[in-house]
């Protein structure tokens, strides 16, 4: 492969991380049904606060089950 191919794949493709497949299992398997139908929009928010909480507890290492369980939890002490 030329080396030019290389660096050009190297310079354009984000690292991954994981986060992507975490938010996935977080809010497609973790967060019950029922808070999900009933907050859609503001989990689909691109850079709402879902997502802001979802890349800290991302960063802070917890498993996804625990973060759907905080983020339920947050919701409804600081959003309601």
């Amino acid at each position: 492969m030329d080396w030019k191919i290389s660096l050009d794949r190297y310079l354009t493709t984000p690292p991954d991380d994981g986060f992507d497949g975490w938010c996935e299992d977080v809010l497609g398997n973790k967060i019950t049904d029922t808070f999900y139908n009933e907050n859609e929009k503001w989990i689909d928010e691109y850079d709402g606060q879902c997502n802001k909480w979802l890349n800290e507890l991302f960063r802070r290492g917890k498993d996804t089950t625990e973060a759907a369980q905080m983020i339920e939890r947050a919701f409804k002490i600081y959003c309601l």
